[in-house]
């Protein structure tokens, strides 16, 4: 038979077991050990106080709780925070959900709090990660409220300082004020007696003139004076209308002379007419020399010269070789564009010195085949459109063109420049350059000259025979 001491001890044990059921199942509830969870990631800088099994909120409400911290393989890396969220509340969890570390109150414990997403974003997955905001510490906050104390006295100190100097100064300039009041007073009163005295003259003069006396006073009281006046300014009424019959009379002849029937008229045609004849014998005179040109007992020399006009060939006949014309060879020197041009703010190329000490080098060896043999300057740009290239080339060659004429005398007629874009063969960069080519059509019994180049500098080759 079962003791009653048995008996109680099964009851204790009993009951125990129950109570200890239900603190777990209460224990549990609160971590929400039995709820359906999923697992979100999040990455921290610094953790502060965040510690494994801290609680995780979603929008204030407990969601979970902290599940593990894996710490970085080095400093550039962060914490990676795992989350365990109960399952009911990811709807609110989205990609563009923000994980903040906060304290409960000023001093309590940490915990994550997850606010969510918006309806545009997608639910995180399954392992997913979710941007985060770096915890606030609130020792930080105390440290720079300290170091905030320290710059503010460091202040008052300093200025304190400035205050008492400033002090100083204004007690020293009261001294000197009151120093200069003291000497100037008796200026003042000297100033404040001839004052009365002024004043008690002026009242004389004035009683005086009123009474007559002297030529103000009998200015101001004799009538004839005053008739006198009025007769000057009548004789001046008059002077005044003979100067304007005079006005009216200079601009009726002036408008005279204006008039198409006026004098002015006659005169004027006849200027233009002369103007008009002197460029129709300029221009007969052109076409007489252009004839000329041509003409049988003439066109010989031109034709040896093998061209009439260097302006008037067009870059289609230069490089077809209207210039060499099977009686000259072409010498080129090539000089490149950074060696000759610098860039003006206002976007133009301008020469250089060292681009002027260049063409000068290049130039000592054409001169002495000058000025009986052409020298045209080629111009080349290869940046921009075919306009741009154009436009830039021709510019280049102006340019030097017109250096060598000044420097060097040479005879424009017999001294070019032509725009040829981009390509250039049998330049030193292949088919295109850069820069400007200068070119002389030497006659063939000179030719032995190319055997002896001259030496080429940075951005410039010997001088070789080439057909454009």
């Amino acid at each position: 038979m079962v003791s009653a001491r048995a008996v109680g001890a099964g009851v204790f044990v009993v009951l125990g077991t129950l109570l200890f059921a239900g603190v777990l199942f209460k224990i549990g509830e609160r971590r929400m050990l039995f709820e359906d969870r999923f697992t979100v990631y999040t990455e921290f800088a610094t953790l502060g106080q965040l510690e494994p099994g801290a609680l995780v909120r979603v929008a204030g409400l407990g969601a979970g709780e902290v599940k593990g911290i894996q710490t970085p393989d080095s400093p550039s890396r962060k914490f990676r925070v795992q989350l365990e969220v109960r399952k009911d509340l990811r709807p609110l969890i989205r990609t563009d959900s923000v994980a903040t570390a906060q304290t409960e109150g000023l001093f309590g414990g940490m915990f994550v709090n997850i606010a969510p997403g918006t309806e545009q974003a997608p639910m995180v997955d399954e392992g997913g990660t979710i941007p985060s905001r770096e915890p606030f510490a609130f020792a930080n906050l105390l440290q720079q409220a300290s170091d905030t104390i320290d710059v503010v006295n460091d202040t008052v100190v300093r200025l304190s300082d400035d205050m008492e100097r400033t002090v100083q100064q204004i007690a020293l300039t009261t001294e000197d004020a009151h120093r200069l009041l003291a000497g100037i007073t008796p200026e003042v009163q000297a100033i404040a007696r001839n004052g009365n005295r002024i004043t008690a003259d002026m009242q004389q003069m004035v009683g005086k003139v009123k009474e007559g006396e002297g030529t103000l006073g009998r200015l101001i009281n004799d009538d004839s004076l005053f008739q006198r006046a009025v007769q000057i300014a009548d004789q001046t009424n008059a002077v005044m209308v003979n100067v304007r019959e005079v006005t009216e009379e200079a601009r009726r002849g002036i408008a005279d002379l204006r008039s198409d029937g006026g004098p002015a008229s006659g005169l004027l045609t006849d200027m233009r007419m002369t103007l008009s004849h002197a460029r129709e014998v300029t221009a007969d005179l052109a076409d007489n020399m252009e004839a000329l040109k041509h003409n049988f007992l003439l066109r010989g020399f031109f034709n040896r010269r093998g061209y009439f006009d260097l302006d008037a060939i067009s870059p289609a006949q230069y490089r077809n070789g209207v210039l060499e014309n099977g009686k000259r060879k072409a010498m080129r020197i090539w000089l490149k564009d950074a060696v000759l041009f610098e860039r003006r703010p206002d976007g133009t190329e301008a020469l250089t010195a060292e681009g002027r000490a260049r063409l000068d080098s290049a130039m000592s060896t054409f001169l002495r085949h000058l000025p009986s043999n052409p020298l045209v300057i080629e111009g080349y740009a290869a940046a921009g459109t075919a306009a741009d290239q154009f436009q830039a080339s021709r510019d280049r060659a102006a340019r030097v063109r017109e250096y060598l004429l000044e420097r060097y005398g040479l005879m424009p007629q017999h001294t070019g420049s032509i725009a040829l874009g981009s390509d250039a063969s049998g330049s030193p960069d292949g088919n295109r350059w850069d820069g400007v080519a200068l070119t002389l059509f030497l006659d063939t019994d000179a030719v032995p000259f190319a055997s002896q180049p001259p030496t080429a500098g940075a951005g410039q080759t010997p001088a070789s025979p080439s057909t454009q």
